[in-house]
């Protein structure tokens, strides 16, 4: 057997004490051991921005009153993160720890306490929120912007096998507010008159679907320029089946003027709009003393310019 020397032995010392010394920063750069995966933190990366289906860009809204919440494969919240102040979507990126699983994040915006009554579940499917209200008046959302979006799932491996890993989930946010403007033309001058929206559309859910409520009244105030009778109303998601009217009526007798479907009579009679992609919109009437006795009727009806009824022929 060969024997070896003094300076052989020297050196496979140190061999084995730069082989240990790699190992160890190895072992420090990867931040855990996998034999003990306490050590091995696991998440999500949260990163945000909007692009609606009639766009190709994105673009990066800035948000207020950001919540994160993660979601397990059986819609079970397993992590949460509210953020107060502004943030500017296009730099922002949101941590989220949660241990190895399949998971999605939702992220919602611009809930504020003035406005809402909020209800914490941990179901996906389960109430967020309820606009609030006073005898069926809802408190005003003027100057508010809405945003919910969902990432795509999210798979974090076993830290056992893999050790510390971050995956990243893009959230794709949508507006769900919508502001609208009403012009009528063409009311006599000495009148007092009332605009409003209502819908069932109070209540959602964690999920960004319409919970069930009562027919709330989104109110406006209203201004008569020049015998251009206007208003501005924001009221929450529209989607059809939760019974969105427009009304304007008259306040001294309460006799309507006009009361139609918000969607299926004014603004989907438009064929350019896209409520995936517009939340601004201006319906404007013309209204003409039919027989010159005091009877008033509406005589066209436009949306965004485009003339969605014309009673002219009808009348």
């Amino acid at each position: 057997m060969r024997k070896m020397n003094a300076k052989q032995g020297g050196a496979g010392r140190g061999n084995w004490v730069f082989l240990l010394l790699g190992i160890l920063m190895f072992s420090g750069l990867n931040g855990c051991v996998y034999d003990h995966t306490d050590d091995c933190p696991q998440g999500i990366n949260v990163h945000l921005y909007s692009k609606t289906p009639c766009h190709t860009g994105m673009v990066y809204p800035q948000l207020s009153g950001l919540e994160l919440s993660v979601f397990d494969r059986h819609d079970k919240q397993v992590a949460y993160h509210i953020t107060n102040h502004s943030v500017q979507t296009e730099h922002y990126m949101g941590r989220l720890k949660v241990e190895n699983g399949l998971y999605n994040v939702t992220a919602w915006a611009g809930l504020d306490a003035d406005a809402f009554e909020r209800s914490f579940s941990d179901e996906k499917s389960g109430l967020l929120f309820r606009l609030k209200r006073s005898n069926g008046l809802a408190i005003s959302l003027e100057g508010k912007r809405i945003y919910h979006g969902k990432s795509p799932a999210v798979f974090l491996p076993d830290p056992a096998e893999y050790g510390s890993v971050f995956e990243s989930a893009s959230v794709n946010l949508q507006e769900i507010t919508n502001r609208l403007t009403i012009q009528v033309e063409g009311l006599p001058l000495t009148g007092d008159y009332k605009i409003a929206i209502e819908s069932a559309n109070g209540s959602m859910n964690i999920d960004g679907s319409i919970a069930p409520d009562d027919l709330i009244e989104y109110g406006s105030q209203t201004a008569f320029t020049n015998g251009l009778l206007e208003a501005r109303i924001t009221v929450l998601k529209l989607v059809t089946g939760h019974n969105s009217s427009l009304i304007i009526s008259n306040k001294a007798d309460n006799s309507e003027l006009y009361r139609g479907d918000l969607l299926g009579t004014l603004l989907l009679k438009n064929p350019d709009v896209n409520l995936d992609c517009d939340h601004d919109f201006l319906v404007r009437f013309t209204i003409r003393d039919q027989c010159g006795c005091g009877t008033y009727m509406i005589a066209a009806i436009w949306v965004n310019n485009w003339l969605v009824h014309s009673y002219t022929t009808e009348l």
